[in-house]
């Protein structure tokens, strides 16, 4: 029998978490769920902390801080669900601390997604004159942008990754033991 606290979150995670989404039964689809969850989550609270900072400092230009982050959802929540499915079907036991690791480099890999995919679009305005950029001036802001974000947002996007694969593991285990 699971300990209680598996129990209950597994319960939580059923009740107010992605498990209504189409094909969430399944589990690789469940943890691109779970890892599409954690980047809006971990995006959603990088915005709130660098907004509140922001008016802290009492620049008054909150607005940028904001907008920094909300740009990055459409990016970051489909690579990790990408990236969530893809981890899923490569890692070998489904435990707690596999699914720590997995989360963390899942965190990690989102940011190499991200930049093919910011790159691929800011390649095309390049390649089609739309933006007025050379190749390599769309590559340089490809990789200057994905690397800033990096910068500024690893603190919190590894340890939610983290916490989330963990978490999904936990449930998923628990699924298992129920039945």
């Amino acid at each position: 029998m699971p300990p209680s606290y598996q129990s209950t979150l597994r319960k939580a995670c059923e009740r107010y978490g992605p498990s209504r989404l189409p094909k969430a039964d399944r589990p690789d689809i469940g943890a691109g769920y779970a890892a599409a969850s954690a980047a809006v989550f971990a995006t959603i609270l990088f915005g709130i902390l660098l907004s509140v900072s922001t008016i802290q400092g009492m620049n008054g230009d909150w607005l940028p801080s904001f907008l920094f982050p909300a740009l990055a959802l459409p990016i970051v929540v489909p690579s990790a669900f990408f990236l969530g499915v893809i981890g899923w079907r490569l890692s070998p036991t489904s435990s707690t601390l596999t699914g720590i690791i997995t989360g963390g480099i899942g965190a990690i890999a989102t940011y190499l997604v991200s930049l093919l995919l910011v790159g691929g679009v800011l390649t095309a305005g390049a390649l089609f004159s739309l933006s007025g950029a050379t190749l390599l001036e769309a590559a340089e802001i490809s990789v200057g942008l994905v690397t800033l974000a990096f910068i500024l947002t690893w603190w919190i996007t590894i340890p939610v990754g983290c916490l989330s694969g963990a978490v999904y593991m936990n449930v998923t285990e628990n699924a298992v033991n129920a039945t």
